[in-house]
Parts: structure tokens; C-alpha cells; sequence
């Protein structure tokens, strides 16, 4: 850390002589294309939420389950958060398994920050998609990249 001349700010992690690794972000993106036994999909977000029994029960709280099918664009677009769980599932609401349920598939999302870079900022607004971390629009043959044109 010597070498680096008393320099305040440091703006990664220094690795070698003359090399310091600077602090920067990667955004992976996947564009699914999902027929399940058919076109007619939906995507469905489960809403995991607390609730009370008011002492009609030796347990305080309990889970409850809120399905909300999207119906637009903007219901689809996902914001990820450690206190407002959720999980999704594409489903095909016209065909069943043997038990009853809408075959499909549960998204399971891998950890995931949001972009640090403020709005302005040129990267960001080429990769705005990072704003959520999930997008479900309908198929569209023009829409060769799930990052946009920009993204790189």
C-alpha cells in the first residue's frame, strides 16, 4: 500500500505494482421464452405474508399465501426485497397435473443487489432493466435481447 503515495481514496483493491482491480458491477440477464403446454401463459407472484391468530391458537403468527396473476407489463416487473418474500411461478392456467394444480415452473431467483450508479448515469440508463430484477412481457419476435439494444 506504500507504492499507492498516500493517495486518500482508493478505488478498488490494489493487486501488484502499478495495478489496482477497480470496484465495478455485472449484470446477468436471461430471456426465457416459455410455452407451457401451450401459449396460454400466465405469470404468477406469490405473496408470502405474516399473519396473526389473536390468540385463537398456542402459536402467535402464522404464513398466508396471496396470489396476484399479473395482468399488465408493470404487475410483472419485480423488485426483489428480504422483507417482502414472494415466490413465482409460470403457469399454464388451462391444463393440470394429476393433483389439480396449473402445470409450470417455479422462478427462482439467485441472489441479487440492485446497480449503486445513480439514475443519471450513462450505464445505468443504457441497462435500465437492472431497476428490477424481474421482467415478464409477452413474446415479441423483434425482442432479440432481454438486456435492450444498448446493454453491453
Amino acid at each position: 500500500m506504500n507504492q499507492v503515495n498516500g493517495e486518500e481514496e482508493l478505488y478498488g483493491t490494489f493487486l501488484s505494482e502499478n495495478i489496482i482491480g477497480v470496484v465495478h458491477d455485472h449484470y446477468i440477464n436471461f430471456y426465457l421464452d416459455m410455452d407451457i403446454d401451450g401459449l396460454d401463459n400466465s405469470f404468477v407472484n406469490v405473496h408470502l405474508q405474516r399473519e396473526y391468530t389473536n390468540g385463537k391458537s398456542p402459536r402467535k403468527s402464522y404464513m398466508k399465501v396471496n396470489k396476484e396473476v399479473a395482468k399488465t407489463k408493470k404487475e410483472a416487473q419485480i423488485k426483489l426485497s428480504l422483507y417482502n418474500p414472494s415466490e413465482f411461478y409460470m403457469i399454464n392456467p388451462n391444463k393440470k397435473t394429476k393433483v389439480g394444480n396449473p402445470v409450470g415452473y417455479k422462478v427462482v431467483p439467485a441472489s441479487t443487489v440492485a446497480s449503486l450508479l445513480d439514475p443519471e448515469e450513462s450505464p445505468w440508463k443504457r441497462s435500465a432493466f437492472t431497476n428490477n430484477q424481474i421482467w415478464v412481457t409477452r413474446y415479441n419476435k423483434s425482442d432479440q435481447w432481454s438486456g435492450g439494444l444498448f446493454a453491453y
